[in-house]
């Protein structure tokens, strides 16, 4: 009879003990001696206690383990949003000191061009762009932080391979349509589950120290739930984040479809856990449905968006909703939009991105900025045709 995957959990000693005693509850050894490549969520050029990305030390924790065993050799790798300096991030999010410290390679995944995989018995995907490092590492290692996502619900391990696909790939899994055969879930969620079925990590580590919640991925709030989640089953450590999110695995649609695709069961019973894994529950505020119940006198249309748009829009109206008063339409609000799904959409509403221009109608009201995406200063400039007064800034 075979044995039940393992998951090892623990909390509340911060990130690099969490995750060096998650993985002491674990078996790695099918890790020892071989090439490892460890894939974060680097996905803004931000500090990192502000949840953004994986924290730096979660990552000094997993390495100092890994050379424990040992392996023969270990990179970490990344391909971030369209438009984001790899390196730049790396640097900003404190990972190159760490790969400094341990004398691990950096790479940026986009470097290269990508290889082709067919996708057997897709539902949406008959093919993906695969980011060519990954086939030169015997194994890889997803290691995301934890977040609440405004299209997926939650992005946590499985969610993180997305990272894995070369440029503008990642754009694509957001502009797809079902044409052979209509599911209920959205087309992203299929996308994923598409991806699942060749591309899976050998070991995850979800990185709980300091998540984000409500908007997520890079529109949110940090919170410290400082728990880790560490598995060589990829689905069972998935499930177990959610419920330390304290979210039901089966309100994640492509976890969902993951389950029912690859047989993997959304049962605690089905996984051998730490019987005391509830003490390190932190529940997440979810991402609203309408994000412009966050911005007072702002109508948001996000329909069928991208998640490099959303960061966009998240950012711009952070930075600039203060300065749209002079815009606002005869009902007294700001609309802006983003996506290819926008329809009914009020007269003089900003479009934000490629996408966006579907459904415009050659409407000459209609402020329409190009990009994928463009950064928030230009789509400033669009909408006052004046220059902000300073550069577009990082996250910090």
């Amino acid at each position: 009879m075979q044995s039940k995957p393992l998951i090892g959990i623990t909390g509340k000693h911060g990130p690099f003990e969490n995750v060096k005693n998650a993985l002491k509850q674990i078996d790695l050894s099918l890790l020892k001696n071989k090439r490892i490549l460890i894939k974060p969520n680097i996905g803004r050029v931000a500090k990192p206690e502000q949840g953004y990305n994986t924290h730096p030390l979660a990552i000094a924790g997993l390495i100092e383990t890994l050379k424990e065993l040992p392996v023969s050799k270990i990179a970490i790798g990344e391909s971030p949003i369209v438009g984001l300096d790899t390196f730049k991030a790396f640097e900003r999010g404190g990972i190159t000191e760490i790969a400094n410290k341990y004398n691990v390679e950096l790479i940026d995944f986009d470097a290269v061009s990508p290889i082709i995989k067919t996708i057997p018995n897709p539902r949406i995907l008959k093919q993906t762009k695969i980011c060519a490092p990954l086939f030169e590492y015997d194994c890889l290692i997803s290691v995301p932080v934890a977040k609440t996502h405004m299209h997926t619900v939650v992005t946590l391990g499985i969610k993180n391979m997305k990272g894995c696909l070369y440029r503008h790939e990642k754009v694509r899994y957001h502009q797809l349509e079902y044409i052979d055969k209509q599911y209920p879930e959205k087309t992203l969620d299929s996308a994923i589950s598409d991806l699942a079925t060749i591309l899976l990590p050998d070991l995850t580590v979800i990185d709980g120290y300091i998540g984000m919640e409500g908007l997520g991925p890079s529109g949110g709030d940090a919170i410290k739930s400082d728990f880790c989640v560490a598995s060589t089953h990829p689905f069972a450590a998935d499930f177990y984040g959610c419920l330390l999110m304290g979210l039901d695995p089966l309100s994640v649609p492509h976890l969902r479809i993951i389950s029912e695709r690859m047989g993997f069961f959304m049962d605690v019973d089905s996984y051998r856990s730490p019987a005391d894994y509830k003490e390190f529950i932190v529940p997440y505020r979810l991402a609203p449905q309408d994000i412009s119940i966050d911005y007072k006198n702002i109508v948001v249309y996000d329909q069928e968006s991208c998640s490099a748009c959303l960061s966009t829009l998240m950012l711009f109206l952070r930075r600039f909703k203060d300065d749209m008063s002079p815009y606002f339409l005869d009902d007294g609000k700001f609309h802006i939009g983003i996506g290819k799904g926008i329809r009914d959409a009020k007269e003089g509403t900003v479009r934000i991105g490629n996408c966006s221009r579907r459904n415009m109608n050659g409407n000459p009201k209609t402020i329409y900025v190009p990009g994928c995406p463009p950064v928030p200063t230009q789509i400033y400039k669009a909408i006052t045709g004046v220059e902000p007064e300073e550069n577009e800034p990082e996250v910090s």
